[in-house]
């Protein structure tokens, strides 16, 4: 199949696993959160917090493989790519077994920490070692996981992540009906999940590539290894630095607060997941061709994908989510039930996806650098800028500021990583600042503009039951009609126009 074609094709099965995944887990949370209550869901939101914050090395490792396993497809080199499988594995799994022997050391330490109800600590401490359980898991699973994005096997990838949503869906509505404690019972549910991702894409990948089997001590290798960890160090710090900062103001909320308002961040970052699985569509579809353009050599077309990947994120992510903004107190009463709803709820879910919209703009960037593998200064630049908002969260509240000061915060170091990225790019991969800067901002900006003033307008002057959806549905036609007029080049519509006539034209 042609490049072209496999990341339409890639990108579209993304969006339609993101599409159902979004649906079906904003409605597991209402069913949760009726069924725990405000307490219990804000008390595993803020235990399991602790817990993922560890997790990062996870996703970051996995990336750190995926990154090596696509430049080498990018070579062609077979055996090159069985050696990094094995010794990816061997780390994945050594790292496994040190994090559940720090866990289960520490596990007391942490939860005497946590201000938490003195009648619930025998569940939270249950929800920790069930999630731990859950995060060694998927160590062991990320080396495949990235092989299938490697080998762009996005397909297979959507269908398990389409089915874990399914799971979880299933899971909070049998919540009602199981009649024992719904938060241990939840926390049960969430690890026989993880149980299935880690069978559905084990047995798969053992059937169907080569480069996948149990490593052999032969195999094992020191500059592998080295090679490996090297990249990855850098790449768990940045993944690192962003979940610290994410769940690290979950950790804050709760000592300032308590466990009612990390119910309402809970909910936020529920949204905010489900958001952000739109944008990693984009990624998981582009990042594979865009690695192999690098380890082929040819640096201006990864930096085209590169700026691709951030535009297309963001004009996507625009038109669906401005509406959403504007619109965010009327879409939490008919996602949640209104009494469910806790205070502060529709601040944190605007907040976070002002921030997603301010990251999109720069997201290609970090996986252009990270195909250059100049991985150290940058990550040192951003992501030690975004571990810097915890202590101005904390002085924020801590000084008397309002609980939305916190938000402000965010947003403002968000807005700063992104302005860090661009003259990066430029000193270390050549990007051309002014070219990049006219296909992510000016020009969008026309459409953009549009959408925001048409769902602020629907909002102050209509009123309607159901409003969200007028809002959505103009936001979404006027957004797709100006990003095709003004947003893309002519070479862009005019590959859309051919690809579309040709489909027509097939018998």
């Amino acid at each position: 199949m042609e490049a072209s074609k496999r990341i339409l094709l890639n990108t579209g099965v993304q969006y339609l696993r993101s599409g159902v995944y979004m649906l079906l887990t904003f409605l597991s949370t209402r069913y949760i959160l009726r069924a725990l209550g405000s307490s219990d869901y804000g008390l595993y939101s803020v235990v399991g917090s602790i817990v993922i914050i560890l997790g990062f090395i996870t996703s970051s490792l996995a990336s750190s493989t995926q990154r090596f396993l696509s430049y080498t497809h990018g070579l062609d080199d077979k055996n090159e790519l069985k050696l990094i499988f094995s010794n990816a594995m061997t780390i994945h799994g050594a790292i496994a077994l040190l994090l559940l022997l720090v866990m289960t050391v520490f596990e007391s330490f942490i939860i005497s920490h946590l201000r938490i109800p003195a009648t619930r600590i025998e569940a939270g401490e249950f929800v920790f070692f069930t999630v731990t359980l859950m995060i060694v898991l998927s160590f062991v699973t990320s080396p495949v996981r990235a092989l299938f994005i490697a080998r762009e096997n996005i397909v297979y990838v959507s269908v398990v992540e389409m089915t874990d949503a399914v799971l979880k869906f299933v899971g909070a509505i049998a919540l009602f009906f199981i009649p024992y404690d719904s938060l241990k019972v939840y926390a049960l549910l969430m690890f026989s999940i993880s149980v299935f991702n880690f069978l559905a894409y084990f047995l798969y990948a053992f059937y169907r590539y080569e480069e996948c089997h149990i490593p052999r001590p032969s195999e094992i290798s020191r500059s592998y290894i080295k090679k490996l960890t090297g990249f990855a160090v850098w790449n768990v710090y940045a993944v690192g630095s962003t979940v610290v900062r994410t769940q690290g103001i979950s950790v804050i909320l709760n000592r300032f607060f308590g466990t009612i308002i990390n119910a309402a961040y809970g909910i936020a970052l529920q949204l905010s997941n489900g958001v952000n699985a739109i944008a990693i569509s984009i990624l998981n579809a582009m990042n594979p061709p865009l690695m192999k353009a690098e380890g082929r050599g040819d640096r201006q077309a990864m930096l085209g994908l590169a700026t691709k990947e951030s535009k297309y994120s963001f004009i996507v992510l625009s038109v669906i989510l401005l509406p959403a903004i504007c619109e965010m107190p009327q879409l939490l009463s008919f996602w949640l039930h209104e009494s469910d709803i806790p205070e502060h709820t529709a601040m944190f879910c605007s907040s976070l996806l002002i921030t997603i919209l301010i990251d999109q703009t720069t997201i290609g960037l970090t996986s252009a650098n990270q195909a250059v593998g100049r991985i150290r200064n940058y990550t040192l630049l951003i992501s030690t800028t975004r571990l810097l908002i915890l202590p101005a969260a904390w002085l924020c509240l801590n000084l008397g500021y309002p609980v939305y000061s916190i938000m402000v915060v965010y947003g403002a170091f968000e807005t700063l990583c992104g302005m860090i990225r661009i003259p990066f790019l430029k000193y270390t991969a050549g990007l051309s600042v002014r070219a990049y800067c006219m296909e992510v901002y000016l020009r969008p900006l026309l459409p953009i503009v549009a959408v925001l003033l048409i769902s602020w307008g629907v909002t102050q002057y209509i009123q309607l039951p159901f409003r969200f959806i007028l809002t959505e549905c103009l936001g979404l036609a006027v957004g797709t009609v100006l990003m095709y007029a003004v947003a893309l080049t002519s070479a862009e519509r005019s590959w859309i126009r051919e690809t579309l006539l040709r489909k027509k034209r097939r018998p």
